[in-house]
């Protein structure tokens, strides 16, 4: 951390890059990459970096990272372009985070502006599970691989026997009300 900035949680700069980082690809964002700008002079230590495919993606991406970090007890300090959702920029003090529309990233080319930072891409294999106990690194489980078979061997079974029918509503005979 730099002198002269505050540290809001226990969570060391590069530790919150990752669990940003992470916190993205669970939202299925495309190429993520976390600029250590720590060397260089600047006003933040991390960028993280990653693309949403629509506006829709790209708010879930921002929103998901912002619950999972106030989760983990940082609090953003400033939010920008949730109007818009072509670039959102959330502002963790020594992580700054842009999630970009496709158009955008190539338009902006924040990678090749602060290209004497040092890039590092980020893939679903290294990141840290973000949900559970902060600091502890999660081993992912096969239970997805598993109940997909699951899923597939239902699947299977609903199109080996009849096809399903709705059952016939019932007709129900109106009676007329008398009047008094």
């Amino acid at each position: 951390m730099k002198s002269g900035r505050r540290h809001l949680t226990a969570l060391t700069s590069s530790q919150l890059a990752e669990y940003i980082a992470a916190a993205a690809l669970e939202k299925k964002a495309g190429d993520v990459v976390i600029l250590d700008l720590r060397k260089l002079e600047t006003l933040t230590d991390f960028f993280v970096i990653c693309t949403g495919d629509v506006d829709q993606h790209v708010r879930a991406i921002a929103d998901h990272i912002e619950r999972e970090m106030r989760a983990h007890g940082e609090r953003i300090l400033h939010r920008e372009g949730m109007e818009g959702l072509n670039w959102v920029l959330l502002d963790y003090v020594n992580v700054v985070v842009h999630v970009f529309r496709p158009s955008f990233r190539e338009f902006y080319r924040l990678e090749d502006l602060w290209g004497d930072a040092d890039a590092r891409p980020v893939t679903h294999e290294e990141t840290p599970a973000v949900t559970g106990k902060p600091g502890k690194r999660a081993v992912k489980t096969a239970k997805k691989p598993a109940r997909t078979a699951r899923v597939a061997r239902v699947r299977a079974k609903s199109t080996n026997s009849t096809p399903r029918t709705r059952p016939a509503k019932k007709k129900v005979k109106k009676t007329p009300k008398s009047g008094s």
